[in-house]
């Protein structure tokens, strides 16, 4: 376990390095690795494989892929649309190769890999060498026949590792005229869905991931308190039914498992001091915080960069699609422009500005004019929900509007709509592969399990 949600796999054949987010921040200086990777091993930084579970960048993180040999063979999900196998090539690497959905890759010496797709942008990842088999979860969703798709071809798995703790603004990055607005996500649900995730795999050990981290921007400092930390996560299994037969392993950054001896766990307790210990890393990143300022406080948003870019985005929306699920406006504070309400309507498929507050929105977003300038810039604007370093006021009833809007925007910004962007072979193939997802979400509507919202939220938020 490198931290977060990195893992170094040695096997009888070759090393696999997965997600790699190996050292310093991410999103605009909000996140960082809690503990740092103060002494990264050679053998780390030069794997036979990289595997990348999708595109955010906690995950796919570009100073980190810069520090891995070139050599290396990337590997990426090959979703409907080319979400990451450019950007890769682009970084140095020459050898990237995509996984089609549940596809077994033979990576030499008997040991099996397979990427299982699920939702827009995510990916179950499977490694086995002999009787060993570890299915890494990380942010995806995975459900139903999928789940049977990889229990079939690989059996029980020996490991699975899953994220347990907030990776998007909401709801904590909020505020709501109506607090129900504001109950959507809680503590208890993303226990609920590890324990969901540890029922429908019985691997022998599960160890949840994806929450070394610290948030250590003045803006997002406050999410520090709302982590949801593995001993929340063990209290919950200690309590369930029906998780017999499976052991719960916090694993730390630096822990390990060997086939032959099992777990090597440092009686290091990271919760311990922990306030104390984000308090010195604050002084000890200091000067690259003053720089990020420095950096922003250089950037203006352009409103024509701006107005582009989302009715680009509204535009590719089918309108009745945008018209149900984003009825009203969302609007961005922007303090610095003269008209500072930038209004992007979905449903009505226009995006402008206006001196006062809208009356009808559904919410109103606040970004660092900064971050919200190289977003746009870079077409990464959906990101910023997840750098919690927003503040969003929903109008009664605006989570509804909001989650979607965000949602629509991460399918856009990666590169599914418009639909014509998806009406080739590619596509097809991908979709026809993941069948099992699509009839049970199928399922999911004829029954109407789970409340429609529940859904849309379960789909928006990983986790990340």
């Amino acid at each position: 376990m490198i931290g977060h949600s990195c893992l170094y796999v040695e096997t009888s054949g070759p090393t696999i390095l997965v997600d790699p987010w190996l050292f310093g921040s991410c999103y605009w200086r909000s996140w960082w690795l809690d503990p740092p990777n103060d002494d990264l091993a050679p053998e780390v930084l030069s794997p036979d494989f990289v595997y990348l579970t999708h595109h955010h960048a906690d995950h796919l993180h570009y100073p980190s892929m810069r520090r891995i040999d070139p050599g290396a063979h990337v590997l990426a999900p090959r979703f409907g649309v080319d979400v990451m196998a450019s950007e890769l090539r682009d970084l140095g690497f020459d050898r990237v190769s995509e996984l089609a959905h549940g596809k077994v890759l033979e990576l030499g010496g008997g040991v099996r890999m397979a990427s299982y797709q699920y939702g827009f942008d995510d990916t179950t990842v499977v490694i086995a060498d002999g009787d060993d088999v570890l299915v890494n979860i990380n942010d995806s969703k995975i459900r139903g026949r999928s789940v049977e798709q990889v229990l079939k071809t690989f059996g029980p798995p020996s490991f699975v590792f899953k994220t347990h703790s907030w990776a998007q603004g909401y709801p904590h990055c909020y505020t709501a005229d109506d607090p129900a607005d504001l109950g959507l996500l809680t503590t208890e649900g993303y226990v609920t869905d590890f324990l969901k995730s540890v029922r429908d795999f019985r691997p022998q050990y599960a160890v949840p991931v994806g929450s070394t981290v610290a948030f250590l921007h003045p803006d997002s400092e406050h999410m520090n308190q709302h982590l949801i930390t593995a001993d929340q996560v063990a209290e919950g299994f200690k309590a369930a039914d029906d998780v017999a037969g499976t052991q719960l392993v916090v694993m730390n950054p630096n822990d390990s498992w060997h086939s032959d001896d099992g777990f090597h766990l440092a009686d290091v307790d990271y919760l311990e001091g922990r306030d104390e210990r984000l308090e010195a890393m604050k002084l000890a990143i200091a000067p690259k915080l003053a720089a990020q300022a420095e950096k922003e406080a250089a950037l203006t948003p352009s409103w024509e960069q701006f107005r582009d870019h989302l009715t680009d985005f509204v535009q590719a929306i089918p309108p009745v699609l945008g018209a149900k699920m984003v009825p009203r406006p969302i609007q961005f504070e922007v303090p610095s422009s003269p008209s500072p309400f930038w209004v992007v309507d979905v449903g009505g498929r226009e995006v402008w500005r206006q001196v006062e507050p809208l009356d009808g929105a559904a919410t109103t977003v606040r970004v660092p004019e900064g971050v919200l300038s190289e977003a746009v810039d870079s077409s990464i604007l959906h990101f910023v929900q997840g750098s919690m370093r927003t503040k969003i006021h929903l109008f009664p009833g605006g989570v509804v509007e909001d989650l979607a809007f965000w949602g629509l925007l991460m399918i856009w910004e990666i590169g599914y709509l418009p639909l014509t962007r998806s009406a080739n072979p590619r596509f097809a193939a991908a979709a026809a592969r993941r069948w099992r997802e699509a009839v049970d979400a199928g399922d999911l509507v004829r029954t109407g399990e789970g409340a429609p919202l529940e859904r849309l939220a379960e789909a928006f938020a990983p986790t990340a």
